[in-house]
This record gives structure tokens, sequence and C-alpha cells, in this order.
């Protein structure tokens, strides 16, 4: 019945939640080390790339290639160096970044079709 099935939904969560609990306060569980790395690779890839596309007209295709990759690269050496002892995900975000409008600026512009589209995005978020 559908009284059933809410109870069994319920039981699960709180198992669930029960046995989540319980790895996350071992403080020697590699599962934090692996989802903090995790992060730290999507954060330095797709990040910047993000951000920038929402903020500059001016980034193109190969630079979003090109921050994704230094981002991931990044992101994989700086962690099995730890370097200054830095979270992987900073010098990953800054060097992704810095390679998207470098690679960017060293390409042609994105076509006027593609920026009046931004334009136009642009003047309707501001009319909110």
């Amino acid at each position: 019945s559908e009284k059933e099935l809410i109870i069994i939904s319920r039981v699960t969560v709180l198992l669930i939640s029960l046995c989540s609990i319980y790895l996350a306060s071992d403080p020697n569980s590699y599962i934090f080390s692996i989802v903090s790395y995790a992060w730290a690779g999507f954060g330095a890839c797709f990040g910047p790339v993000v951000l920038l596309s929402l903020y500059w007209r001016r980034m193109t295709l190969k630079g979003t290639y090109a921050g994704i990759i230094v981002g991931g690269i990044t992101v994989l050496i700086w962690k099995q160096f730890n370097w200054f002892g830095l979270y992987e995900l900073i010098p990953g975000f800054l060097f992704s970044t810095i390679s998207i409008i470098l690679i960017s600026l060293m390409d042609e512009e994105p076509s006027q079709t593609i920026l009046d589209n931004f334009n136009k995005v642009v003047s309707l978020s501001n009319e909110k």
C-alpha cells in the first residue's frame, strides 16, 4: 500500500543517513579526500568556463578547450606534488582562467551571431 511505501522509504533514508554519518565521522576515511579531489577537478575544469561564458563575450571554443584541459592537468599535477600545501582547486582554477583568456585573445573573435546572442541575453538579464 501507499502507507507501507512511505514507511519503507523513510526507513531507507534513515539507514542511509546513519551509514553516511558513520563514514563521515571516521577521521581516517578515504572518502572525504576522494570527494575533495573530484570537486577540485570539476571546479578547475568547468568553473572558469561557466563563469567566463556568462560574463565575457570574447571567450572562444578554443579557449574553452584550453581551460578545461589546463585546469584538469593542473589539478592532477598539483595533487601529486602538493606544492605549498595548497588545495589543488585554487591553482587549477587560476591557470584555467588564464589559459582561457590567453587562448581566446589569440583566437579570432566570435562570430557576430554569437556576439548578438550574448548581447541579447545580457539585455534581457538587465531588464529584470
